[in-house]
């Protein structure tokens, strides 16, 4: 969330990036302002149009490259087949909480610094010894939820196939640009993803509460977008954020999500001390899931190749896959699943309508897991990893097909 980027660094890779096929710097007028975003069309020769739209914001005081720098969506959304949008904040417009921003840089642990602040109703406030030192709402007249919605829109003129699969994915202080975004326009998306993102202490409520299904990342440990909220330093307590638990339960009440079902994360074979724990709140079109993760630092990005339990892209496409209205895996997942076996969700063991067959499961990118012959009606599943996978039965010659979940 807040990070000091050097300006020859940005336009050395900012070239590079924009050398690649697909990526593209545009502009784009919204209220007063003549906002630049990127966008990036898939490389996916399956489609002749593209399958749905990802549209990704950044933190405080980054930058629209940094979803190409750093997190490499751009491979994602051409094995999705997905556009994907990184649109730039504005710099902080006030005058006023520029100049009283200085006092929070005394005691912030970080460079505080408002150089790109998304309009998302992030308050920053700073008691000291029971007295306000400091508030304010960042870029409070900036309307970036509408800049937002009308940059969507004027994609999807071009691009109207896209339009049941829209997905937003905020880091950081972009995680409180997409809660904000959420609510105002949850119609538009079929699902959010927040990575070290909150809600903000005046994020505003009016909209039309529609169902969103939410995947959040977030660590108990986060020093930047502390997990309560509120942090201490330097004698004096800075409030940042709705804490993360009501955060989550804003999202189960409004979605109507059932009970947690809690499990751990350990994908990968990891001793370094990085902890996750998957909490899914289920519900057939509307899951809230927040992987709550220990001994992360705010910046910290999970992946294979690192060591870690847990790969932060594996996660975000399993849920992307799970809730987009058209599958861009090519294994067809029925909206109706018929009763081919039981209980779904699995834990240990499936038990199959027919006495005899062979099965194939696989993962949402389309990788067979496994392929075995069943018998006596069932088949463990002990050892798959907790996820959603596609499960294709052969039995008296007719071969069906069912999304299986594994607890």
């Amino acid at each position: 969330m807040f990070k000091r980027i050097g300006i020859s660094a940005i336009l050395c890779v900012a070239a590079m990036n924009f050398a690649a096929a697909g990526l593209v710097k545009k502009t784009f007028s919204a209220g007063d302002f003549e906002r630049k975003y990127l966008i990036y069309t898939p490389n996916n020769p399956q489609y002749s149009q593209p399958s749905g739209i990802l549209v990704c914001l950044h933190g405080l005081n980054s930058t629209m490259n940094d979803f190409f720098d750093t997190y490499n969506v751009s491979k994602m959304a051409d094995a999705m087949n997905f556009i994907v949008l990184a649109p730039q904040a504005l710099p902080e417009q006030s005058a006023t909480v520029i100049n009283t921003a200085s006092l929070v840089s005394l005691i912030m642990p970080s460079e505080f610094s408002l150089n790109a602040v998304w309009g998302c109703g992030l308050k920053v406030k700073v008691n000291l010894f029971g007295a306000t030192l400091f508030e304010a709402v960042l870029n409070s007249n900036v309307d970036d939820t509408e800049f937002i919605n009308s940059l969507i829109n004027s994609t999807l003129r071009t691009y109207p196939t896209a339009a049941s699969n829209v997905f937003m994915l905020g880091t950081s202080m972009g995680g409180y640009m997409s809660y904000q975004f959420a609510v105002a326009h949850g119609e538009k998306l079929s699902g959010l993803i927040s990575l070290a993102g909150s809600m903000g202490l005046s994020i505003n409520p009016a909209g039309n509460k529609a169902k969103v299904p939410i995947c959040d990342f977030h660590s108990t440990t986060d020093e930047v977008v502390p997990y309560s909220g509120a942090m201490e330093q330097a004698g004096a307590t800075i409030y940042l954020a709705k804490p993360k638990s009501e955060v989550i339960q804003y999202w189960v009440a409004n979605n109507s999500a059932g009970a947690p079902v809690s499990e751990n994360v350990h994908n990968y074979s990891s001793n370094n001390g990085v902890t996750v724990e998957k909490i899914t709140y289920p519900s057939a079109k509307y899951e809230v899931i927040h992987y709550k993760m220990t001994g992360a630092e705010h910046s910290r990005f999970l992946r294979k190749a690192s060591g870690d339990c847990m790969d932060h892209i594996e996660e975000i496409t399993k849920f992307i896959v799970a809730h987009a209205a058209s599958n861009p895996t090519g294994i067809d997942i029925p909206t109706e699943q018929p009763e081919l076996f039981y209980p779904n969700p699995a834990r240990d063991v499936v038990y199959f309508a027919a006495e005899a067959g062979n099965v194939t499961i696989y993962d949402l990118t389309g990788r067979v897991i496994l392929s075995n012959p069943f018998c006596l009606r069932q088949l463990d599943v002990s050892s798959l990893p907790s996820g959603v996978y596609i499960m294709s039965i052969q039995s008296d010659g007719i071969v069906r097909t069912s999304k299986l979940v594994k607890r």
